[in-house]
């Protein structure tokens, strides 16, 4: 394997039901059991593969991506003896041993600069990009308007009903029938979460949630009523600041936007004929947005912004990402893990909010079949070796308590949910950005839960966005 760029891309994290086991609570650090176990995972693989071994004649694979800060690891340049990183470098090294490539990473560009750069390999027709790694909210409308990608579909080597594919994860996302954009086991996603103080749990005699996640109970009622009861003006000067005791804390950028998708709203979504449309303005919508804007800004049970999470020990639930548990490992504070909340027990799924990368072949691209046998072959290593690897060692040694911890972290990977108008539009178009960040930028810093008078605002130029998305995809057809 060669080396394009040390510091690779830390990019996204997985995308899958993943396998499990518990932790010691009073281990943070990777255990030799742990190791051992994951060294037995590398040396053998639980599976085959489903496509044959070939022969590409040592043909390079060039993986093209972004410096990503806030996932983990997707590439090990050497063994080094750790268990993750090990098993990121035999990923690697077992698809070019089995197909006979030479894959190579470059995380050189900046986040904004993936489009153009695929761009520029098309237009020369170099073949210099086999795969390339995007931003979750800017550049994607280009790459998929501009047919500057390979529809996944269209590639023989490509099965998308394998189960480290996670179609249901991006289906949302399917432009005229066509899938040019996807988050299979190779990308380690970066789901939002809460954290929950089990020594609050305790010394108010409530039930730890656990049970109501998994018997589907786990809604902002349920929530919004747990943090009323620990909410705490401690010095008594009747005046809620960051010195008190408060139910909540979450950030107040996208941490907030994320309830949109968790609580059965969306931005977008497909009608009945396939097409992208928009969908902020209906009737559960403005019930989900007034609802916010009591919590949020009348309850007085939530502290938005940061300055109090899980460690100051002054909240009963505290926002994190997967991938920023590892921020935990040090924690005094006994905590438990949970998805955000559903809007009520009939809503299906816990909808989770992920900030980790898409990946697509570009259209320049001499041998999309020889690519979609990679990407085949690395989601599949990614099944057996990474994801166990990381879930077991990575999170539940370092950073999940208790085992019903692992058993939400199965439900928040597997209901990855990803929303058109923040994909294609999120960073790119004004009005969609405005509706994108509604909660955080609307309910939050202008305290008002009225959606209809801000989507009638942004509705035109949000439609006109989509309207020349599919003017530019339908000229390329």
């Amino acid at each position: 394997m060669k080396k394009v760029s040390a510091a690779l891309l830390a990019a996204c994290i997985l995308a899958g039901t993943l396998i499990s086991c518990g932790s010691d609570t009073n281990t943070p650090a990777v255990t030799d059991a742990a190791t051992d176990a994951a060294t037995e995972a590398v040396t053998e693989a639980a599976a085959k593969p489903e496509i044959p071994s070939a022969d590409y004649g040592g043909a390079e694979v060039l993986i093209q991506g972004f410096q990503v800060y806030y996932a983990p690891a997707l590439y090990a340049e050497e063994e080094n003896g750790d268990a993750y990183n090990d098993v990121l470098y035999q990923r690697i090294a077992r698809t070019e041993e089995y197909l006979n490539i030479d894959i190579t990473f470059d995380d050189s560009i900046g986040v904004g600069d993936t489009a153009k750069v695929v761009q520029n390999s098309v237009a020369a027709a170099d073949d210099a990009i086999q795969l390339v790694l995007s931003h979750d909210m800017t550049g994607n409308s280009k790459l998929v308007s501009q047919n500057l990608c390979y529809d996944m579909l269209a590639i023989a080597s490509v099965d998308l009903n394998r189960d480290y594919w996670k179609l249901s994860a991006y289906d949302m996302l399917a432009v005229n029938g066509h899938i040019y954009l996807t988050k299979p086991a190779f990308i380690i996603p970066s789901v939002g979460c809460f954290t929950f103080n089990k020594r609050m749990i305790a010394e108010f005699d409530m039930e730890e949630p656990y049970q109501d996640v998994i018997d589907g109970k786990w809604t902002l009622d349920k929530m919004a009523e747990m943090s009323k009861i620990v909410t705490k003006d401690v010095n008594g000067d009747g005046t809620m600041d960051e010195n008190d005791i408060y139910g909540f804390s979450c950030g107040a950028d996208w941490q907030l936007n994320a309830f949109i998708f968790s609580l059965g709203s969306s931005v977008t979504t497909l009608d009945e004929n396939g097409k992208i449309v928009l969908a902020l303005d209906t009737p559960h919508t403005s019930e989900v947005y007034t609802a916010l804007h009591e919590f949020f800004n009348n309850s007085g049970d939530a502290w938005l912004g940061g300055g109090i999470d899980m460690k100051t020990d002054r909240c009963l639930f505290s926002q994190y990402t997967t991938k920023s548990l590892d921020n935990l490992r040090d924690c005094e504070v006994e905590y438990g893990i949970v998805p955000y909340p559903k809007w009520d027990e009939a809503q299906e799924r816990y909808n989770g909010y992920d900030i980790s990368s898409f990946i697509s072949i570009p259209s320049s691209v001499a041998d999309p079949e020889m690519v979609g046998q990679t990407l085949e072959m690395l989601n599949f290593y990614s099944r057996e070796l990474v994801l166990p690897t990381y879930y077991d060692i990575s999170l539940n040694t370092k950073s999940v308590r208790d085992e019903e911890s692992v058993k939400m972290l199965d439900i928040i990977f597997n209901d990855i949910y990803c929303d058109a108008g923040r994909t294609y539009f999120g960073l790119d178009n004004n009005a969609m950005f405005s509706l994108v960040y509604s909660v955080s930028h609307h309910v939050y810093q202008k305290k008002t839960g009225d959606i209809a008078s801000h989507f009638a605002k942004n509705q035109k130029g949000a439609q006109k966005c989509i309207d020349n998305f599919y003017k530019a995809v339908e000229s390329n057809e």
